[in-house]
């Protein structure tokens, strides 16, 4: 199975994902925001002799909109990057990774395991793990990378790209179920499983 996904990696090495569901976040609050200042100054304000002024209600809801777009874009926003120079090398920056780069070869990858976003569990996003072989010049053995669609199967970038690069590098690499699901459907055209 691991020996049909030795195609050229694409061109494209560097990918910043996380921006829609930031945006997504934002929008959804802002076409909120008019209802929730309604119901503060006239439906739940009704009886009581304190009122507050229609500006104090617009500061306070743009401030909340800042600190969520903010508590958004830290656990959404990811880098990665693929650098091709001497050798492989994929680096990461995510919440995992308290938004520090994290590199490592694709070689050194002795396990990958898709976690879908559509399997029913609380995800916005599809998550590639990746079990790497012991090393002593690191203290982690596991890379979380997500993906670059919201609700998305997987299939988006970053991960069918490091997902190839991890095969090229490593032939007998160990994948889980959900992931050879969906080399499947990549290399043979069968269909997904809704």
């Amino acid at each position: 199975m691991n020996r049909m996904l030795r195609a050229a990696v694409p061109p494209r090495r560097a990918f910043r994902t996380g921006g829609h569901t930031v945006l997504s976040v934002a929008v959804l609050y802002l076409l909120a925001m008019p209802i929730a200042i309604w119901i503060r100054q006239d439906g739940l304000g009704a009886g009581t002799h304190q009122t507050n002024s229609f500006s104090s209600e617009i500061e306070l809801a743009l401030w909340l909109l800042a600190t969520l777009v903010g508590l958004v874009a830290l656990a959404a926003i990811q880098r990665v990057s693929l650098q091709a120079s001497p050798g492989h090398t994929i680096g990461y920056a995510n919440i995992t990774t308290a938004h520090r780069t994290r590199r490592f070869a694709p070689g050194e990858v002795v396990g990958m395991s898709l976690h879908r976003a559509k399997d029913g569990r609380l995800r916005l996003t599809s998550t590639l793990e990746l079990r790497l072989s012991p090393a002593p010049h690191r203290r982690w053995n596991t890379a979380t990378i997500f993906d670059g669609e919201t609700s998305g199967d997987g299939s988006a970038e970053p991960l069918a790209t490091i997902m190839r690069l991890v095969v090229q590098a490593r032939p007998d690499v160990a994948i889980d179920a959900n992931l050879r699901a969906l080399l499947a459907v990549t290399r043979y055209g069968a269909t997904r499983d809704r």
